[in-house]
């Protein structure tokens, strides 16, 4: 297992991916292939690698691309890489890239199995088919996961390694350690120096070397010995195993302690140095280990140590990975990239080698579950996007309980970092706030859809899908209501709401909301609620069929709820009157369906909090004097008085002019010529010594 250190994560997740998330459009560079030697020696790539292969042509002209033809299916590739824990992610990511597959999660508790050091958890098979498809990491920041690892004496140097160590303990550091005893020794060899002659000894590449010891033990310092690590693989006091070291978690496989397994290989036999009692033996040794078990055997790419589907390894296929971190590959390359980078030696030649697969995944694929179209609910405030990601400017904050329409679900543009995994796809939603229509994306985990479908427990039923080319993964977000198999096909396990997915191969996610019970059960309603007017309040739920009558329950704050009113199954709407200015009051709603003279009810709706307030005044109306204006508004009932704000600018913000009691329903202004005056109107009730104010007028101006 890739043993991922917080200050390493933090590190990695910074560095952006340029080009290539699945469904990103790569501009077209113009070619001519009967001229163009680059273009002769792509020729054989298939179209869908080409577009961004020219890409990093045009940047770095001197990089060789080869194409290596696994000869396997794709999907094949991916059911394979998640058999047998082969491919993980960490738990505190989203849900949709985490299996929930029995065996992988525990429906009955609603956790998720750990597979190793209780925070790794199965990967989805969607998240394993997006990170084993090399077009999503055809950028110049991941790239280097299809580089060759030989050691090349003439391009990998010193001063490079110091930049890829840069920032961890090793940077610009001579080596200090604990013997087997506890004693604390220091050497006058630099970290660099070490592991350059690592990579000569190992033939493995020196870049690598560094960028792997740093992925795999981190940055962070010993707090008492200079020249050491603090990660128990390297800090020489780790348990039983004192004065031992493991630059690379050697043998640290899946377990409970998976630092003490490769502790425990480290200090056994007598192959590849070992025991490795200084931290030289172990770089050393390391290097010559993976050099023979990984890069001079057929697994000399970061790609295929992650997804070993080259046939020339001297292992069998998806056999000896290196790592089960599903994102390892991605991460190690940026590591590299960074490096390469800062060093300036990014456009130097390289040779990747780039693996391609039979029936690829349609980058443009699209899949849509139930209804185009599907009503969605807000659960809690978010900031509506103009794109699929945080990085793109805001449309409209939404609050909890807000309403939107859900169309698509698609593969968030975010750079590849913690954004990424914790909010992989994002729904573009029209709604309607303050009167305004706005459209744009949100995540998905911020939103709920209203049931489509009602299935009998117990029953099997083939989901509604549509999808315009290849293969589609299926996921249930509670597999203790409901499950679905490969085929989409549905099984009511117990009754309750559950949302489905599908998932394309690349970028679209299909949703659909299910209701499980008998074909007695209500749905749950859907019930919202607003101010009518200073005493009353007008709620209002969805429509159902069969319905024959509706349950009102209402509660004050601290007050449990109590039944107000029962209504007939036709009547969608109920006004609550004689209610106190300004005071919260909760109201949830439950449907009941009458079959054969037994009632079937359905659970209570969410509570929907509304305060009464004044009415909003109508915009007022402005009439020309000969000193100025008569500015007019229409009289509300119930209310104490009248608040005018005001502003003579319209980018001003309107500040609070005048208050006048209820009897006024007008003012007289002296007025400036040629300036411009904006108005509006608020109502508010004074109730026990509290002013409840009701919401501000249209405005309306005038010009003299």
């Amino acid at each position: 297992m890739n043993k991922f250190l917080n200050m390493v994560l933090s590190m990695i997740m910074a560095i952006a991916m340029v080009l290539g998330l699945c469904g990103l459009n790569v501009d077209t560079v113009k070619v001519n292939a009967a001229t163009d030697p680059f273009e002769e020696s792509i020729k054989n790539f298939p179209q869908s690698y080409k577009n961004y292969l020219r890409g990093l042509h045009s940047k770095y002209p001197n990089w060789k691309f080869e194409m290596y033809n696994t000869g396997i299916d794709f999907s094949q590739a991916v059911d394979n890489e998640y058999k047998n824990n082969r491919s993980l992610i960490e738990n505190t990511y989203s849900k949709f890239l985490k299996s929930n597959e029995p065996g992988d999660y525990d429906a009955s508790k609603g956790t998720y199995i750990a597979k190793d050091g209780g925070r790794w958890v199965s990967s989805s098979k969607n998240a394993i088919a997006y990170f084993m498809d090399p077009r999503n990491f055809l950028n110049a920041k991941h790239v280097y996961m299809f580089e060759k690892l030989s050691y090349d004496s003439v391009n990998q140097t010193q001063v490079g390694v110091e930049a890829i160590l840069e920032g961890s303990f090793m940077h610009d550091n001579e080596i200090g350690y604990l013997t087997s005893a506890g004693k604390y020794k220091t050497t006058n060899i630099k970290y660099s120096s070490q592991i350059l002659s690592a990579a000569q000894e190992s033939n493995v590449s020196a870049y690598y070397i560094a960028s792997k010891i740093v992925q795999e033990i981190g940055m962070s310092k010993h707090s008492k010995y200079a020249g050491m690590g603090a990660g128990g693989s390297v800090n020489g006091e780790y348990g039983k195993y004192k004065g031992v070291y493991n630059f690379y978690n050697i043998g640290a496989y899946s377990s409970a302690n998976p630092i003490a397994n490769g502790l425990a290989w480290a200090s056994s036999g007598k192959t590849y140095k070992r025991p490795w009692d200084t931290p030289m033996k172990s770089i050393n040794g390391g290097a010559i280990y993976i050099g023979e078990k990984y890069i001079n055997c057929g697994q000399n790419t970061i790609y295929y140590q992650r997804f070993n589907v080259n046939k020339a390894s001297r292992y069998g296929l998806y056999e000896h990975q290196y790592m089960t971190n599903v994102y390892g590959a991605a991460a190690e390359a940026a590591i590299t990239s960074s490096a390469y980078e800062n060093m300036g030696i990014a456009h130097l030649t390289k040779t990747f080698v780039v693996p391609v697969y039979n029936n690829m995944p349609d980058e443009k694929a699209t899949v849509t579950l139930g209804n185009a179209t599907k009503s969605g609910e807000i659960i809690s405030a978010v900031n509506v996007r103009k794109g699929p990601a945080t990085s793109y400017k805001k449309v409209v904050t939404l609050a909890k309980g807000d309403k939107v329409t859900v169309s698509k679900g698609v593969m968030t543009t975010a750079d590849f970092g913690s954004s990424w995994l914790s909010n992989p796809y994002w729904y573009y939603v029209t709604l309607t706030k303050n009167g305004k229509k706005y459209t744009g994306y949100i995540a998905a985990t911020y939103v709920t859809t209203v049931s489509e479908k009602e299935i009998p427990k117990g029953s099997k039923v083939k989901l509604p899908v549509k999808v315009s080319s290849g293969k589609v993964y299926y996921m249930s977000d509670n597999p203790a209501i409901a499950t679905v198999d490969a085929n989409g096909n549905i099984t009511g396990k117990k009754e309750g709401l559950v949302t489905v997915r599908a998932f394309t191969q690349c970028s679209s996610m299909g949703t659909m909301t299910v209701q499980i019970g008998n074909s007695n059960k209500p749905q749950v309603p859907v019930v919202s609620g607003i101010s009518k007017k200073y005493n009353a309040i007008k709620l209002k739920w969805n429509v159902e069929a069969g319905v024959s009558r509706y349950y009102i329950y209402k509660k004050q704050t601290n007050k449990k709820y109590k039944l107000l009113k029962i209504v007939k199954g036709n009547v969608h709407s109920f006004t609550d009157r004689k209610l106190i200015t300004g005071q919260a009051y909760y109201y949830k709603v439950k449907a009941c369906k009458i079959v054969k003279g037994t009632k079937y009810k359905s659970a209570k709706s969410k509570a929907v909090k509304v305060i009464p307030i004044p009415q909003t005044p109508k915009k007022p109306v402005i009439k020309s004097t000969k000193t100025g204006a008569q500015v007019s508004w229409n009289k509300i009932k119930g209310s104490t008085g009248y608040v005018i704000y005001k502003k003579s600018a319209k980018k001003e913000k309107y500040k609070k002019y005048k208050t006048v009691t209820k009897k006024v329903t007008s003012i007289n202004e002296i007025l400036i010529k040629n300036k411009i005056y904006y108005y509006k109107v608020v109502a508010y009730r004074k109730v026990s010594n509290k002013i409840v104010y009701g919401k501000r007028s249209a405005a309306s101006y005038i010009k003299k």
